[in-house]
């Protein structure tokens, strides 16, 4: 089952279904589990109805009242509907998506921003996304999803809708009210601009992930002109509205908060033009929705599987690849049965995990999963005699993407994790991140490096070529040899995973802070620190001083292989680095992500922990119900 095709009611299902997405937040991001819980975009909606105590404090209830538009600001993105904005507000935060109160201060204790402050946020905002693939404000919600409203008299408000018509150069679209059961909120929904944007005597903003930045006139309009002239979705097709599937179309219109007339969709997302009476189709609404491969120019929109029986391709007699047919059809079409060929290949094995045998895929699905949808994403169509093409050896899995990098984007910072905002495609990659099916641009790789981490694998190998981007996971895992008595000790520290990696695949020899670095795919500062930690523990000991320093690991004189409870794995994490993670549920628990994701917001809504940070800088901290946590069982 697609993941397009979900309905609210087997959105609950969806980790057992077609894609690794986070069930909560698939395309209709409101649905009940099986026990008859409300969720929205991952929280429960019993959390986010607990009053904020604010000013004008509402949360999100069923019950919503029409918005109340400002004079004479009717536009095509103002379909944007009460439902689709109610779930908008609760989402995570990131290129096409900010929310910000107005109002500072404590709970209890709110109080109303300065009124200038807010007005040159809202045109640093509105202004970063026209410089980007545009996107949506809304102001009046806090971080956590509550309504706290606007507090500002109806003159302020004002001037704060015109803001940006009044201080961007060129002008950009103003904004507008709409109420949530009762609350005001300013809304602002931002068109790509085809040119830069300046605000004035501040420079040029960008959006990028869930962050503004200063960037150049030059630079911004050097990427408005490959993306939005020089890039193959933007070419006129030959195709005609009947061409697409209608059903898909509303589909992709729903997840991104649109109503209304499918055309003014497809104008919004800069996937058709208007000519006159007439709609004239870009490439990229056509690979995106065509109903049949036959409306699509493109020889090559497809996917390859193959499957290599051995390490090594062999030819002639000897010939060991078994290929299966093309995959074709539009891109959501491609990526779902590209999904179930693999999944169908990739093997599983029994592995011991804290002393139970689970069998666990070669390769975590979601890192398979990143790679064989930023491959379809970001490939350069330009190139139309090859296809994306996966391969799956006996130690490895391939994903081979027609095209080099983009040239402002380096796989030294792809494998540092370094938030990289570049698409050779954005209007696909915006359209596939709002059905859920792709994740915000600059998080994909640093996932699937984390998905390989936790499963104690090696990190992903990434090879730009000028012909091609390949993806090569490793199914070899990084402990194979280790004394599995050492190994699951190891696994029972409150350590971070590339530490616990160090501790068993060093655990014999001396080795330098260059050797750490390699293994992790890491800098030299962050292995300083961490190597750093791993001495003032007593797991390692330093040789010798200076450049010359050698490690060796330390390991205590008996290693019980009774290893410490869950609970007691995620306390320790806690007492040594202040703070939880997703990733330090997963490798107490040994659950799955979204599993861990369910579980952490059920320890908020407990009071056991509160939430802090955003998308990948999000953690937790003791909250006020922790102490009864450590003393229960």
């Amino acid at each position: 089952m697609s993941v397009l095709s979900m309905s609210a009611s087997t959105c609950a299902s969806a980790a057992a279904s077609s894609w690794v997405v986070e069930a909560p937040e698939c395309v209709l991001a409101r649905f009940r589990d099986p026990g008859g819980r409300l969720w929205h975009h991952g929280v429960p909606h019993d959390l986010l109805s607990e009053r904020y105590p604010g000013p004008g404090s509402r949360s999100c209830s069923p019950t919503m009242h029409q918005p109340r538009r400002s004079e004479g600001r009717s536009s095509v993105a103002e379909i944007l509907d009460l439902d689709a904005l109610r779930r908008l507000v609760v989402s995570e935060e990131g290129q096409y998506f900010d929310r910000k109160s107005l109002f500072d201060g404590p709970p209890g204790a709110k109080r109303a921003r300065e009124k200038r402050k807010v007005r040159d946020q809202v045109v640093e905002y509105v202004g970063a996304f026209a410089n980007a693939d545009g996107g949506t404000l809304v102001l009046g919600v806090e971080d956590d999803g509550a309504l706290t409203g606007c507090p500002f008299a109806e003159d302020e408000v004002e001037k704060i809708l015109r803001a940006p018509e009044a201080r961007l150069v060129p002008p950009q679209r103003g904004g507008r009210v709409v109420e949530i059961d009762g609350v005001r909120l300013i809304l602002f929904e931002v068109a790509p601009a085809p040119r830069a944007v300046m605000v004035q005597g501040d420079g040029f903003p960008r959006r990028d992930g869930d962050s503004v930045f200063q960037s150049s006139e030059e630079l911004i309009n050097r990427v408005k002109d490959a993306g939005l002239i020089a890039s193959p979705e933007a070419r006129v097709a030959r195709a005609e509205l009947a061409d697409l599937d209608e059903t898909l179309v509303r589909r992709a219109m729903e997840a991104g908060g649109f109503t209304g007339k499918l055309d003014d969709y497809l104008v919004e997302r800069r996937l058709a033009d208007r000519r006159g009476d007439a709609l004239v189709l870009r490439q990229g609404a056509v690979w995106l929705f065509a109903r049949s491969a036959g409306a699509i120019e493109h020889p090559n929109l497809g996917a390859r599987v193959f499957r290599v029986n051995g390490t090594e391709q062999r030819t002639g007699a000897s010939r060991n690849v078994q290929d299966f047919p093309w995959i074709e059809g539009n891109l959501v079409t491609v990526l779902e049965g590209a999904r179930e060929r693999i999944s169908s290949l990739v093997r599983a094995s029994t592995k011991l995990h804290d002393l139970f045998f689970r069998e666990t895929p070669e390769y975590p699905p979601l890192a398979w999963q990143e790679a064989l949808v930023n491959a379809l994403a970001h490939r350069d169509y330009t190139i139309e005699s090859r296809c994306v093409e996966i391969w799956l050896y006996d130690d490895r899995l391939e994903v081979k993407s027609p095209g080099a990098l983009l040239p402002d984007v380096l796989v030294e910072d792809l494998l540092a994790r370094r938030s990289v905002h570049a698409s050779r495609n954005p209007r696909i990659a915006r359209v596939l991140t709002e059905l859920g099916i792709m994740r915000q641009q600059g998080e994909g790789i640093p996932r699937m490096i984390e998905e390989m981490e936790i499963s104690w694998l090696p990190a992903p190998e990434l090879t730009s070529s000028a012909r091609e981007f390949e993806v090569t996971l490793r199914n070899e895992p990084l402990f194979v040899g280790a004394d599995e008595r050492w190994t699951s000790y190891v696994r029972g520290l409150p350590l971070d995973v590339r530490q616990k990696r160090a501790l068993v695949v060093l655990l014999e020899r001396q080795f330098k802070s260059s050797e750490y670095q390699t293994l992790n795919r890491v800098d030299r500062d962050t292995a300083y620190r961490e190597l750093t930690d791993l001495v003032a523990q007593g797991l390692l000991r330093p040789v010798g001083a200076g450049a010359a320093t050698r490690y060796r690991v330390v390991r205590p004189v008996a290693v019980t292989s009774t290893l410490a409870s869950p609970k007691t794995k995620l306390v320790a994490r806690m007492k040594v680095a202040g703070k939880l993670t997703n990733t330090d549920y997963r490798e107490a628990f040994g659950v799955e992500r979204e599993a861990a994701k369910l579980r952490l917001v059920e320890l908020v809504r407990q009071g056991v922990l509160e939430r802090r940070g955003e998308r990948r800088g999000s953690h937790y901290v003791p909250g006020s119900e922790w102490t009864a946590f450590l003393g229960g069982g």
